[in-house]
């Protein structure tokens, strides 16, 4: 059985981006298809990689990082939380799994 990788796929300004939250591996298109693709793409090669060279430390994607990943990535329609709120928007349609 193929091990599944998690992806968040956001929409930034100009592009999809994506990162797969194990592999901290990230990737970017100019459509959802596009994005998919290019992420499926780089997981295949990292994991090349790594078989390559077993010597490579794997590790998931850091909260800073993905927090910096969320900002980055920040939809155009959002606002600033009112006054007494913390809590952020993160519109999730779906979490695709890849193998």
């Amino acid at each position: 059985m193929k091990k599944k990788y998690t992806a968040i796929v956001r929409k930034s300004k100009l592009e999809y981006v994506a990162i797969c939250l194990e592999l901290d591996v990230s990737a970017r298109g100019e459509d959802l298809a596009d994005v998919e693709k290019n992420l499926r793409t780089a997981i295949e090669l990292y994991l090349s990689d790594i078989r390559e060279y077993p010597e490579t430390v794997v590790s998931p994607i850091s909260i800073d990082e993905f927090i910096e990943f969320l900002r980055d990535t920040e939809p155009e329609w959002y606002k600033e939380p009112g006054e007494g709120l913390i809590l952020r928007p993160l519109e999730v349609h779906e979490v695709p799994s890849y193998a």
